[in-house]
């Protein structure tokens, strides 16, 4: 696909996510060829892509080379990890991805913030935080951050998430067809939490010669 001149510039001095020389992998040209055109439409609506295969098979290596790639052509990159360790810590992940656009909290309707900032432990509040308001609040903030730029939203090892982010997730990827959002997710073939919708676009990685 033809690459548009002004995606070809290099990011901004200090943008979120900004990267170095694009890595390169062998035997992946049409999984590459995939993630570019998820990036390069994004001004056409946003995407999902859920990338699974086995442990090993260079699912993350995947990832970072899109990660790259969105960063070259101007985008605003974000990311989560799961981690076995946090998997039992609600929104342990969702911070770690919403902690470069918090500031953008302040513009959030005021249910939405108080639920988000009590998600984090950021806000005195009553009871676990409403999981609905945080979804919402989430989307909010990556919609209002993707007015400005397009936004790449990577989450890695998701089968190790924490259900609150993992369920989040699940709402913002059925969500994003009129935003310049691409949400790319990684998972291990065994993990059969379901996520996305008829919409989501599946990528399983087999092994290479």
């Amino acid at each position: 696909m033809t690459r548009r001149a002004k995606k070809t510039t290099s990011p901004r001095k200090g943008r979120i996510g900004a990267a170095l020389a694009s890595p390169s992998l062998q035997g992946r040209a049409q999984d590459l060829a995939l993630i570019d055109h998820l990036i390069e439409r994004v001004d056409q609506g946003g995407s999902t892509l859920v990338i699974s295969g086995e442990p090993g098979i260079g699912k993350s290596a995947l990832l970072d080379v899109a990660r790259h790639r969105a960063s070259e052509r101007g985008f605003t990159v974000l990311g989560m990890t799961g981690v076995l360790a946090e998997v039992h810590l609600p929104f342990a992940a969702l911070e770690q991805a919403l902690r470069p656009l918090m500031k953008g909290a302040e513009g959030l309707v005021p249910r939405q913030r108080s639920a988000l900032l009590a998600a984090f432990g950021m806000h005195d509040d009553a009871g676990p935080p409403d999981i609905f308001l945080v979804a919402l609040a989430t989307l909010s903030l990556l919609s209002e951050r993707a007015t400005r730029e397009p936004l790449l939203l990577v989450a890695d090892d998701a089968q190790w998430l924490d259900q609150a982010t993992f369920e989040v997730l699940a709402f913002v990827s059925r969500r994003l067809s009129s935003d310049p959002i691409v949400l790319m997710v990684a998972m291990r073939d065994d993990f059969k939490s379901p996520l996305g919708d008829a919409s989501t676009q599946r990528l399983r990685l087999s092994g290479l010669d």
